[in-house]
């Protein structure tokens, strides 16, 4: 086992994100693919309840969570054969699923569930709480096999379920069976699929989790204290953060209806597929934070962020960019003709991944460096103003409020996002003796940059192609818009956190891969 272990131990970085990336492409192209479906098969309101359903009990799992995924990936990569941890954290999200069972019963026995899901059939209600501890322990597991440094096998494995997936997604679109019960059920299936392949690869990796089961009542204390140490002063903020989360939906479903749900679903949606490239990064820079501050090598910590936020930045910004200013054309695509309400809740949301690496990042800096309470105090300010921009913004106009549906919330995500992370960054920078001016000063630069390149590539597309072509229209623009980035990072290298001679080197090397050498 321990030959195993360490060869896990010693997949480089590089590797790990390839794979991960592979994962990500294909996830990215299933997800273009499923969007393309799904949205047009159920319609604004159908896919609008599911929007709401899955994203109210994922905030949920996530306040019943208290963020002790976080600690526990973060404690795992620091000691990667502690056994009785895992078998300490699966009690605790068995322990989970109970109490999300018994909050979802007492609603349903209160005659609450009218309320807090308004237009909600009892059965939609169940399969989103279902969806939402399914994908949690998706979570958990697909952490345990990056904390373990299986990421290589345990993307193989994604990969290949998520084309699968993808297949049975197309055969009930075209046998026309894709109703809102049958994408739940498909959910479900691909869900525990990918759970037990997970498990697979984490035992195949020399990593026991079910051999036994017992726990040491020191043991239990123990990790108890280690876990409230980490989230413990988390407990207030998730609270807040949730409730303020739950509290976005519920207006836009209240008072703006399930069809601007519906909007607002597709628009986040497909923001996240401009985050696919950096997330497949993240979790293992956020290892690699881990290890760092557990020797207390904080100049390594800074290296790493100064050397892959950037990066990761400008990769995010190149797709966010593009696609906020082809909106229209990605609403048309993606959504069809009944969702022309979404082209402007599109564009904002396709902005928010940019900053949302950020986001990733300063937390995975606070986690592993165990400064949580930081991370809570500026977050609970933060939802001190975002709470009652969420009133104002979505609420009634004969409270005051604007009722403003999906362009309002995207456009107050997005706002309380920048802001958000360029506090955190300034923390950070001090830390790590870092200049905050500078990457304020990159994450202005790439916007201003990216966004002047995709409107003017996108007018020339125009300019020269029939307007009833808009597909080749966005095929030619995409093209002349990377074209601009290429030679903009190859003239101004430190766009892309790059020197000159590393570009030098990847053109080289792209060179020989072109000539098979």
């Amino acid at each position: 086992m321990n030959e195993k272990v360490a060869a896990s131990s010693g997949v480089s970085l590089r590797k790990r994100y390839f794979f991960k990336l592979m994962t990500n492409l294909v996830g990215m192209g299933v997800g273009i693919g499923t969007q393309s479906i799904v949205p047009r098969a159920l319609g604004p309101a159908s896919y609008g309840d599911f929007s709401f359903l899955t994203s109210f009990f994922y905030q949920v799992v996530g306040f019943l969570n208290l963020n002790t995924s976080t600690a526990y990936y973060t404690i795992l990569s620091q000691r990667q054969h502690d056994a009785g941890l895992v078998r300490f954290y699966l009690y605790f999200t068995a322990l989970l699923g109970v109490v999300l069972s018994s909050l979802v019963m007492f609603c349903f026995a209160a005659g609450l569930d009218r309320i807090i899901w308004p237009g909600q059939t009892v059965l939609f209600i169940l399969f989103g709480a279902v969806w939402a501890f399914l994908t949690f322990y998706v979570m958990v597991f697909n952490d345990m096999s990056d904390a373990y440094g299986l990421t290589v096998k345990s993307e193989l494995a994604k990969m290949m379920i998520k084309i699968i997936g993808f297949l049975a997604i197309l055969f009930l679109f075209l046998q026309k069976w894709l109703s809102l019960t049958n994408f739940f059920l498909y959910h479900f299936v691909i869900l525990s699929v990918t759970i037990g392949f997970l498990i697979w690869v984490i035992r195949s990796g020399g990593f026991s989790i079910f051999s036994n089961w017992q726990l040491r009542k020191e043991q239990v204390k123990s990790y108890i204290h280690e876990f409230t140490a980490f989230s413990g002063p988390l407990v207030v903020f998730i609270g807040v953060a949730v409730f303020e989360g739950i509290l976005d939906r519920w207006l836009l479903q209240k008072y703006s209806g399930n069809v601007q749900q519906g909007f607002y679903g597709l628009a986040y949606q497909i923001g996240t597929l401009c985050f696919f490239f950096t997330s497949a990064l993240i979790p293992l820079v956020a290892r690699d934070f881990a290890i760092s501050f557990g020797k207390r090598d904080i100049g390594e910590m800074g290296r790493l962020f100064s050397r892959f936020v950037p990066m990761l930045y400008a990769v995010a910004a190149y797709f966010g960019c593009f696609l906020a200013v082809e909106s229209k054309t990605v609403m048309l695509l993606l959504g069809g003709k009944a969702y022309t309400g979404a082209v402007l809740p599109i564009a904002i949301m396709c902005l928010f991944p940019i900053h949302q690496t950020y986001g990733q990042m300063n937390a995975s800096v606070f986690f592993a460096a165990g400064n949580t309470r930081l991370y809570r105090n500026i977050g609970l300010i933060l939802s001190g103003i975002g709470l009652p921009m969420t009133f104002i913004i979505l609420g009634p106009t004969e409270y005051g409020g604007l009722q403003a549906g999906a362009i309002g919330l995207a456009l107050k995500m997005l706002v309380l996002q920048i802001v958000s992370v360029n506090v955190q960054l300034w923390f950070h920078a001090k830390m790590m003796r870092l200049s905050f001016q500078r990457f304020v000063f990159h994450q202005a630069s790439v916007i201003i940059y990216f966004l002047f390149c995709a409107a003017t590539c996108s007018f020339i597309a125009k300019a020269i192609l029939p307007a009833d072509h808009f597909v080749l229209q966005f095929i030619v623009s995409g093209i002349f818009y990377t074209i601009g980035i290429t030679a903009l990072g190859i003239t101004v290298p430190w766009i892309f956190s790059l020197k000159r001679n590393e570009i030098l080197q990847l053109m080289i090397d792209c060179k020989r891969f072109v000539r098979g050498s």
